[in-house]
């Protein structure tokens, strides 16, 4: 049996088969498939999978390339006749099967005609393989919730429910024009028009409206359960079947529900799921809608499904400065943590969304403060040109070390570069993913000659704010040696520093009292640590950063150092730890050298308010200009 390591990976793998699945990706379906297979041979769900995307494939889809279905005509669709592999009728002969649609973890969908009605239809037979009579008779039951919504414009509608053979089946409205997931695939950037968003998520809005009218609750509301008519009309799909069929590997112990990007804190702990459990789902819908992306993202689902718990959504103005202050407002508050926080209906989104669409500059009045406090953001008003990669790759290794992945990246660069900028626009998106900066700084030989100066000014600034039994549990028996160096420890928790002894022992439960302290500290609230100047480092600081950077594993910290490279030769002490620092997997350098003339330009135009001829600009170019840049932080 695999170990658990190795279960996840598994787990991921056919989760991502699923997915594609259900956007007719086979060429996807069959490689994830493969690679769960490498883990485990005997793997009962890679080989279904396997075995639907070579079926998939065979039927006209190219091997290796992405099938997201397209809109298609109900001509088109009629026109195209099933394999003799596949069935050619159900419920008597009344479906007649024309084309199989496709095949994902809850059903198999056949385009079939109604016979009796004379239309075209989609039929879906549910999955059951393996479940047990009371997971059967909670099928039954949803599947009857879905039928008596009865018709509604922006609800896919139920025409018949019955059972073939023991296996029951569902026969729906066709969409012609696929899901909102792949209409997010296609969009430029992955974003959509702000219009069309806007009026994707109002129509579901109406559909949940009259769902949670009828006291149903969708529970899986996602991109891939929205469905669009050739026109582009909205209309929501699978109400109630994940609760009582999903079989992934997140639900088999009965705990959760639903796709983890787009759940809710209280579905994912088991709790009561309401109809504000379902406006936290379309919140993460309209923020990807919107910003290219899910609120939260990660390698792994529980990284995931940590994020929806504990950490704030950035803002979406950070990936999309056009997105209006009442529309951002308005996300923020539908992704609120707290379901008593979020509007208390679908109505009321509504009744905002309409507004937005109106006058998409002025923000919705419940909304006003929150769109203000994004607004006000320095970092919204800053004048910050030329660095947006460097600080793009650090970003992405501050949201890979909130799920456990602690690394360490040095920013690197010559005198008045920009390194403290970098790490300051780094440190606003810090806080806004609800992590904490501290910042520790070296000086130069002769002013100040403290041992561990560094790390002593960045614990002060934490060991100030941090309530005080809080600040004793994250210290725990480490208090009285973190003693030693910072005195607001000593203060704050009347703790003598431990008496001294063995200098080199002495020294060594230091550098573990202070990594295991930031360690638990990255706990309960993501860090980030900069160290500036590292070039005036004292030997201690620079041992401690060492040290440091091999108990990475796990926590929530990210560290970064910046420093001169004009002034670090091979007989500088700092040369030595970075070549120690470099045998760590997780090491990253960004090299920051002169602005290139475009971004010269933009920043005059931007501090300025006027166009900046270009001849200026090159002139300044030609003062900063430096080397090529080397390869960014790996």
């Amino acid at each position: 049996m695999p170990s658990e390591r190795v279960q996840r990976q598994i787990d991921r793998l056919l989760d991502e088969a699923d997915e594609a699945a259900l956007r007719l990706e086979w060429a996807v379906v069959r490689d994830r498939a493969n690679a769960a297979l490498a883990y485990d041979p005997d793997n009962v769900d890679a080989h279904t999978y396997l075995e639907t995307a070579e079926r998939g494939l065979s039927h006209g889809a190219s091997p290796g390339m992405p099938q997201v279905a397209p809109p298609v005509s109900m001509e088109q669709m009629a026109s195209v006749r099933p394999t003799e592999s596949e069935p050619s009728s159900f419920a008597a002969g009344r479906y007649t099967v024309k084309h199989f649609l496709g095949e994902g973890g809850k059903k198999r969908v056949y385009l079939a005609h109604d016979s009796t009605l004379d239309r075209d239809v989609a039929f879906a037979l549910i999955k059951v393989e393996g479940l047990d009579d009371t997971a059967r008779e909670r099928i039954a039951r949803e599947a009857q919730a879905m039928g008596r919504l009865g018709s509604h414009p922006h609800i896919v509608t139920v025409f018949d429910l019955g059972d073939e053979a023991g296996q029951p089946y569902m026969v729906t409205e066709l969409m012609g024009g696929g899901d909102v997931e792949g209409a997010i695939e296609h969009a430029p950037e992955h974003k959509l028009p702000l219009s069309q968003a806007l009026a994707i998520v109002e129509q579901v809005c109406q559909g949940l409206e009259f769902a949670h009218g009828k006291g149903i609750v969708h529970r899986d509301l996602k991109p891939g359960n929205v469905w669009l008519t050739v026109d582009g009309v909205a209309k929501i799909g699978d109400f109630g079947l994940a609760v009582a069929i999903d079989r992934t590997r997140l639900t088999q112990a009965g705990m959760m529900v639903g796709t983890v990007s787009y759940m809710p804190p209280e579905q994912a702990t088991g709790g009561d799921v309401t109809a504000r459990s379902d406006l936290y789902s379309l919140g993460a819908m309209l923020y990807e809608l919107v910003t290219g992306r899910p609120p939260f993202v990660g390698d792994e689902a529980v990284a995931i499904i940590g994020q929806h718990l504990n950490t704030p959504p950035v803002a979406p103005t950070w990936h999309r400065p056009d997105c209006p202050p009442g529309l951002e407002a308005l996300i923020l508050r539908l992704l609120e943590k707290d379901a008593n926080k979020r509007p208390a209906s679908a109505t009321e989104v509504h009744t905002a969304l309409a507004s937005l669409a109106s006058h998409p500059s002025i923000p919705t009045s419940p909304l006003e403060e929150v769109g203000r406090e994004s607004a006000d953001n320095p970092l919204y008003r800053r004048v910050f040109v030329g660095r947006e990669r460097e600080v793009r790759q650090l970003q992405a290794a501050f949201d890979a070390a909130l799920s456990g992945k602690g690394a360490l990246a040095m920013v690197v660069g010559e005198p008045g570069i920009g390194k403290t900028a970098v790490c300051e626009q780094l440190a606003t998106y810090v806080t806004l993913r609800g992590g904490r900066t501290l910042t520790g700084h070296c000086y130069e030989e002769g002013s100040l000659a403290l041992p561990y100066l560094a790390f002593v000014e960045a614990l002060r600034g934490y060991a100030q704010i941090r309530p005080t039994e809080e600040l004793r549990k994250e210290l725990g028996t480490a208090a009285s040696d973190v003693a030693r160096i910072v005195s607001e420890v000593r203060e704050r928790l009347a703790v003598e520093p431990r008496p001294p002894g063995d200098p080199e022992e002495d020294r060594w439960r230091l550098l573990e009292a202070v990594s295991g302290f930031l360690r638990n500290a990255s706990t309960v609230q993501p860090l980030l640590l900069v160290l500036e100047d590292l070039h005036w480092a004292d030997q201690g600081t620079l041992d401690l950063l060492v040290h440091l950077a091999r108990n990475l594993q796990g926590a929530r910290l990210l560290v970064i150092g910046t420093y001169r490279d004009v002034e670090v030769d091979r007989s500088h002490p700092l040369s030595a730890t970075l070549a120690e620092l470099r045998r760590g997997a997780e090491f990253g350098r960004v090299l920051l050298r002169g602005l290139g003339t475009p971004e010269v330009q933009r920043m005059l135009v931007a501090i300025t308010g006027a166009e900046v001829p270009g001849s200026l600009a090159e002139s300044i170019h030609r003062q900063t200009e430096g080397p090529p840049e080397p390869p960014l932080l790996a």
